[in-house]
C-alpha cells in the first residue's frame, strides 16, 4: 500500500487545525485513521514535513555505478561467470554483493549470463 499523498496530509491538518472538526469527524470525512491523524499533527506541530517518509528496507547493494559496469563488463565479456562478475565490482566499485544478488540484477537486466567456467 502506498503511502497517504502530501495533498491529503495537509488537508487533513487543515481541516483540525483550521477547520474546527474533531478528529474522529476528520477520520470519517477523509476515510483515514485516527493515528494517522494524530501523526500528522504532531509534526505538523514540531514544525516538521508532512511529506511521506521512505518507505525502509535497506539500500540496494547494486547502485546505478554498480549497474553501468555489470552492462560494460556483460558487453565485453559476454561468457563472465558470476564470480568474476563479482570480483569485478570489488576491484572497480568496492562493491561487495552475493552471487545471489548479481544474479537477481543481471535477470532485471535482462543480460545473458554463464555459470560455469569456459572449458579449456
Amino acid at each position: 500500500m502506498a503511502p497517504y499523498p502530501r495533498e491529503l496530509r495537509v488537508r487533513v491538518v487543515a481541516a483540525v487545525e483550521e477547520g474546527g472538526l474533531s478528529i474522529p469527524e476528520v477520520a470519517r470525512i477523509f476515510q483515514v485513521g485516527l493515528t494517522f491523524i494524530k501523526k500528522m499533527l504532531k509534526l505538523h506541530r514540531a514544525g516538521e514535513s508532512l511529506e511521506p517518509r521512505h518507505g525502509g528496507g535497506p539500500v540496494p547493494v547494486l547502485q546505478e555505478e554498480e549497474t553501468t559496469l555489470l552492462r560494460q563488463e556483460i558487453r565485453v565479456r559476454p561468457d563472465a561467470t558470476l564470480e568474476e562478475l563479482q570480483q569485478v565490482l570489488a576491484d572497480q566499485c568496492h562493491a561487495r554483493a552475493s552471487l545471489a544478488t548479481i544474479s537477481r540484477r543481471l535477470q532485471a537486466l535482462n543480460l545473458p549470463r554463464k555459470k560455469k567456467p569456459h572449458r579449456q
